[in-house]
């Protein structure tokens, strides 16, 4: 009788695997096709046991993250799409948006994640190159070993969009 159940046990798990693995190459090839149409050459792989191991070893430590690996692959693959293209309009700021500093104000939680980074607003004192101040709030990511470094009164490098002034991407800090 234990021998069945194990045995049954062990089929479903080797069909689960296999569909996973299925999943997997599906979603794979999208990203694939996605990162091909914006001119990057990416090859998901499928992760080795080790890097499993580590992953799943320390995703307790980070709740954000657990809850979107327990997400369906569909909703997975669009919180990854939009993640995608916040990495996108930060890459075009910092190419070609107008040198600035800014100062973060406040750092609140929106109580969102996206494909496992926290969501905050923040009012930010941007000041130009010229030396005029303004303040604006902005939505970002923000993972959560990077977290320390947007505490409100830290300075950081800064690009305006020359075409809306209120869309501003904040990067390293400054001394």
């Amino acid at each position: 009788m234990f021998k069945k159940l194990r045995d049954k046990i062990d089929n479903a798990t080797r069909q689960a695997t296999a569909r996973a693995e299925q999943d997997f190459q599906r979603h794979a090839a999208q990203f694939q096709q996605e990162a091909a149409a914006q001119g990057h050459d990416i090859r998901p792989q499928l992760p080795t046991l080790g890097m499993l191991s580590h992953a799943f070893g320390t995703m307790t430590d980070d709740p954000a993250m657990a809850a979107f690996l327990a997400l369906p692959g569909e909703e997975q693959l669009r919180q990854q799409r939009e993640v995608n293209a916040y990495g996108l309009n930060l890459r075009r700021l910092h190419e070609t948006g107008e040198p600035a500093t800014a100062v973060v104000r406040t750092l609140e939680p929106t109580g969102a994640a996206v494909a496992g980074q926290l969501q905050y607003t923040s009012a930010l004192d941007v000041t130009r190159a010229d030396g005029t101040t303004y303040r604006t709030t902005i939505t970002h990511l923000v993972p959560t070993v990077a977290f320390s470094q947007y505490t409100p009164g830290t300075k950081h490098e800064a690009r305006i969009d020359p075409a809306d002034p209120a869309n501003v991407a904040v990067f390293g800090l400054v001394d």
